[in-house]
């Protein structure tokens, strides 16, 4: 007889039943698991590649503000004219630019947002490391080289090719940030006015700051000395030839105009209100101009320009030659700069001529060109006490370049001292304390230091570029565009432990709860 387990086939559907629910809820909770896993992925790519995230700082630190997206929307789309196209150039690629350094990666989402919001913008990364040739067009000088973490600004036609007609601009990328005037340490970010100013040069729509080329006092011409107009205007500049026995200055306040004056044989007029000296005092004074003064051992000593120099801590000396360290067949008298007396990198806190000499030489000692001085004239710093300047400023005075220790300096009676003498003096004055009222004063011993016959070879372009870019950066100022404060990215309104909190709940807590749903209901289905 056979015998038919009654309790056994009544529990067999709620078996079923129960490992049906059971089974339906783990794949549930695995379905939203994944889901959610898939989701996280597709959300992360998305805010890669489309720069999305949200700015809650109190600053809107990290977004283009208003009067951003206003001003940029008139610089691209000129009422009555026809639209304008940018591409914004990258050095290498984007993956790799937005993890590079520490400037990079802030500047990549800025980048990001301006492309995601403007049409008629487009970003383009090379691999120059690949293609080293693509960066070619980008050199300023024939040893300037694009580093990685530059940033080139050209205008294109709407398919972006690149306007051959309208040099480029290309920026560091410090150069989107801003520095306390007296520590050097950041203190705040630009990216709104840099990339603002960058567009509008490229088309025109701003004033650009004026070079005056002194003339009066046997100084060559501009078309004498026409490297002086090439390099000043490659610069940014606008140049032109002034007399100031018979002229004057523009009537414009623009802390971003300098005066140059190359190897005069006559001395500037002192003797009245109206004199040479007493314009020069005001325009570095008043309207916080800038000066380069260059001079060379044909330069006969010249006291009223010398008074106003040592105003400034600044003068010049005697004649230098140098057997040991000059090219060869010069006679001694194009002799080469010794780096290692003002470029200092082991030092913990870096000193201006370090600081700027980090910038050309791209923060390396080796390998470095040589900067050359030709029928050199010495240079004489003094103390910073001897500069003159109001009750908030603050002064400095350094050597940019020195000589070699076998220098030898020779005085009118004919005694000569051995010794490294300074060739490139600078003065600045910061009228008043992380403002744009800075003003510099430059004394340099060469007359033909921008001689096209260092171009290819020497560091001397570039140094003069270096300095032109202390007193203008090539930014412009546009309004109710100010630079972010590092001091002011707190979350807004909300303190760090309560984002902390917000962290913690939606990473783990939320999941977990879910998870533990999800195994309680499988237990209870499977014992019920």
């Amino acid at each position: 007889m056979v015998h038919v387990n009654q309790n056994n086939t009544a529990k067999q559907p709620k078996d079923k039943r129960n490992l049906k629910y059971g089974s339906l809820s783990v794949t549930v909770t695995v379905i939203f698991v994944v889901l959610v896993i898939i989701l996280n992925i597709i959300v992360t790519s998305l805010s890669s590649f489309y720069g999305l995230y949200t700015d809650m700082t109190a600053s809107g630190f990290y977004s283009l503000s208003d009067a951003f997206v206003e001003q940029m929307d008139d610089l691209l789309n000129p009422e009555g004219g026809s639209p304008v196209h940018l591409n914004i150039v990258l050095m290498c690629e984007e993956d790799y630019f937005a993890s590079y350094g520490y400037y990079a990666p802030t500047i990549y989402r800025s980048l990001k947002e301006v492309v995601s919001t403007f049409d008629n913008i487009n970003l383009v990364a090379y691999n120059t490391t690949v293609h080293p040739e693509l960066a070619e067009k980008y050199k300023t000088t024939a040893l300037d080289t694009p580093a990685l973490d530059d940033i080139v600004f050209e205008l294109c036609d709407e398919n972006g090719t690149a306007l051959i007609d309208t040099p480029a601009k290309k920026f560091t990328s410090a150069s989107f940030f801003v520095s306390d005037s007296e520590s050097g340490s950041l203190i705040g970010y630009k990216a709104e006015e840099r990339i603002l100013s960058a567009v509008a040069l490229l088309t025109g729509k701003v004033e650009k700051p004026t070079a005056y080329y002194l003339q009066g006092h046997g100084e060559p011409t501009l078309a004498e000395a026409p490297e002086w107009q090439e390099v000043l205007e490659l610069a940014g500049f606008t140049v032109k030839e002034i007399n100031l026995a018979v002229e004057d200055f523009e009537n414009k306040n623009s802390d971003d105009n300098i005066v140059v004056i190359n190897c005069p044989k006559y001395d500037i007029s002192s003797s009245t209100d109206f004199s040479e000296a007493k314009k020069l005092r005001t325009f570095l004074g008043t309207n916080y101009g800038n000066m380069i003064v260059v001079e060379d051992a044909s330069v006969p000593t010249l006291p009223a320009l010398e008074g106003l120099l040592s105003e400034w801590g600044l003068g010049f000396g005697s004649s230098v030659t140098d057997d040991k360290h000059s090219i060869s067949g010069s006679g001694a008298g194009k002799l080469f700069a010794d780096y290692t007396k003002t470029y200092n990198l082991s030092a913990e806190n870096k000193d201006m001529p370090t600081q700027i000499l980090a910038k050309l030489f791209g923060d390396t000692t080796s390998n470095l060109p040589n900067t050359v001085f030709s029928t050199p004239k010495e240079v004489i710093v003094s103390d910073k006490t001897n500069v003159v300047s109001g009750m908030n400023a603050s002064e400095s005075t350094f050597s940019l370049l020195k000589t070699y220790d076998t220098a030898i300096t020779t005085a009118k009676d004919g005694s000569a001292k051995q010794g490294s003498v300074t060739m490139l003096g600078v003065s600045r004055i910061i009228w008043e304390m992380n403002s744009d009222e800075i003003s510099y004063v430059v004394a340099l011993g060469s007359g033909d230091f921008l001689s096209g016959e260092y171009d290819k070879s020497c560091a001397n372009r570039d140094v003069m570029f270096e300095l032109l870019n202390l007193m203008w950066d090539n930014s412009v100022s546009f309004t109710n565009i100010e630079y972010k404060e590092f001091d002011d990215t707190s979350l807004t309104d909300v303190s760090t432990a309560a984002a902390n909190t917000w962290t913690i709940l939606c990473v783990a807590v939320i999941p977990v709860i879910i998870a533990g749903l999800g195994v309680v209901v499988y237990v209870r289905r499977r014992h019920s």
